[in-house]
């Protein structure tokens, strides 16, 4: 498995916002920012004036179109019955902290995963992140600033700045992760905490909680696609196979509980609901062939809603 998942190439970054006046925003800040993000993106590279994507000449070649529109038919047919779009090739990351109120001169910062051709996106993505500071953020559109950018330390040399907000110039060579960045052993038992609310189906439902099989085939299916479509590499694995090998891993314990909360989609122009589990869960059996995918979950998380940060989790150790 690990062979294969080496195909799947992604980049991790860590965005820092200082606020230049107060900010309120809401205790998950995912909704906020990746919410104004995303239009901030569009406002920034969409050549129409009236920023619609249907018929678009430049479509096909389009920044925005390519990073929240991409097409599922660029996908498996199985995928394209079931979305349609592809999964986003980026995963933001917002502060764990439920801290709402940042006053002028404070931070806060962002973990930013791009995936496959998106790693060549980050002038895009660092250029939105700092106009969107820039229009207001959250209750009362506080204005801030991208202070700095740079990569999660890799080795023990420790971090990487790659842009700062005083000269405005990107360094090149951020280091790119070719399948998991380490795969951990865990002696026979595997234990997770989920941080953010996570949003696994099975039947077309969302489960309230998490089985062994549930979180492989969720794992699988997404790092599949991304592999697929966004690195243009297939993955050549027996799916089958492994799903039912998991079913072998045994549920160790459980310490979870639902986290419902709600964003606006100005798209839909609805509130959605958006809960999802979060907490602690642990299983037993053989499951170090699993750990490569396992610990790829880490950086790509799983579920639904993972542009919003949501199915971020971590291996852990101990009781």
């Amino acid at each position: 498995m690990l062979d294969q998942l080496r195909k799947l190439r992604f980049a991790r970054f860590r965005m820092e916002l200082e606020a230049c006046e107060a900010l309120q925003l809401p205790p998950y800040k995912g909704a906020t920012l990746r919410g104004a993000f995303g239009s901030t993106f569009k406002r920034v590279v969409c050549v129409r004036r009236d920023g619609q994507c249907a018929g678009c000449l430049v479509r096909a070649h389009c920044a925005y179109s390519y990073v929240f529109e991409t097409p599922a038919a660029d996908s498996e047919a199985d995928l394209a019955r079931h979305y349609t779009f592809a999964p986003h090739p980026f995963v933001m990351e917002p502060p764990e902290e439920a801290r709402v109120a940042y006053g002028a001169g404070e931070r806060l910062s962002l973990g930013l995963v791009l995936i496959g051709r998106a790693i060549d996106y980050l002038p895009y993505f660092i250029h939105a992140l700092d106009e969107m500071g820039q229009r207001g953020l959250g209750h009362g559109r506080g204005k801030a600033r991208l202070a700095r950018v740079w990569t999660p330390a890799a080795m023990p040399a420790g971090e990487t700045a790659i842009y700062a907000a005083a000269d405005a110039q990107l360094q090149t060579g951020s280091p790119v992760y070719h399948g998991p960045r380490q795969v951990p052993v865990t002696g026979g038992a595997l234990r997770l905490r989920l941080a953010t609310p996570t949003r696994l189906k099975d039947e077309g439902r969302l489960t309230p909680g998490v089985d062994f099989p549930l979180l492989v085939r969720s794992l699988l299916r997404r790092t599949s696609e991304l592999a697929r479509i966004h690195c243009q590499a297939p993955l050549e694995l027996d799916y089958r196979g492994w799903i039912e090998r998991a079913r072998t891993v045994r549920p160790l314990e459980a310490a979870l509980h639902w986290h419902d909360w709600e964003r606006y989609s100005r798209r839909q122009e609805t509130r959605m609901k958006m809960g999802g589990v979060v907490g602690r869960v642990a299983f037993a059996g053989d499951v170090e062939p699993f750990m490569p995918l396992v610990a790829l979950g880490q950086d790509l998380h799983v579920g639904k809603g993972t542009s919003f940060g949501l199915g971020r989790y971590e291996i852990t150790t101990g009781e």
